[in-house]
């Protein structure tokens, strides 16, 4: 069982060859489907339209691949807690990760690429608006200028792509296949953007590590 061997058992029939590593492998990706089952029913939010046995077949994906990344970065653990804790955490990030890749394929990327949505993007937070203390005036000042380098200095490409990654979260790989690209394309296009945004504030006298302190 899992739960009865220790970490050095796990990392030698993990390691080894022959029955032992079966058994062990076995025992791994049950553990792993748990991981996953578990994560994907609780975020049934993200998958409410996935038929159920869509799901159950998308937790067996995500078991296979968690438990290949076991096996990739076995020489990572260092036994800071049980072996199979550290694996679990695999199985859940993975599953998590395929469940927010599943949602948002079922989201149109062209009602959320509107340039209209990005600069609106920082007004979200009402207390940018209405709070009267020093910081969020602070706040509002880089806002602006935030704002402008969106309005006059980044292409219509370059803003579709940060705020579909950056504001609305899209992962990386739905986005180069909605749009198209590649990742090198698309990273280039989030770099470009990033930096100037970056090169602005630096111009008009605010410090970068201020400026994520104001918006911690």
């Amino acid at each position: 069982m899992p739960g009865t061997r220790s970490n050095q058992e796990w990392l030698d029939a993990l390691s080894n060859q022959g029955i032992q590593q079966e058994i062990a492998l076995e025992e791994l990706r049950r553990l792993l489907l748990r991981a996953a089952l578990f994560t994907l029913v609780t975020h049934l939010a993200d998958l409410h339209e996935m038929p159920e046995e869509e799901r159950l077949a998308l937790a067996e994906e995500c078991a296979q691949e968690a438990m290949m990344t076991v096996l990739v970065r076995l020489g990572d653990f260092r036994g800071d807690s049980k072996f199979t804790t550290w694996a679990y955490k695999f199985g859940i990030n993975i599953a998590l990760s395929r469940a927010r890749r599943w949602r948002w394929k079922q989201v149109s990327l062209d009602d959320l690429a509107d340039d209209d949505g990005t600069l609106n993007w920082f007004q979200r937070d009402e207390r940018l608006q209405t709070a009267d203390s020093e910081q969020p005036v602070r706040q509002r000042e880089v806002v602006e200028v935030i704002r402008e380098v969106l309005r006059t200095q980044l292409t219509a490409r370059q803003r579709q792509t940060l705020k579909l990654i950056a504001f609305d979260n899209v992962p990386m790989d739905v986005v180069v296949q909605r749009l198209d690209s590649n990742r090198n394309a698309v990273y280039k296009l989030l770099h470009d953007a990033r930096l100037k945004i970056k090169q602005q504030l630096v111009r008009r006298g605010y410090d970068l590590a201020e400026v994520m302190d104001l918006f911690q």
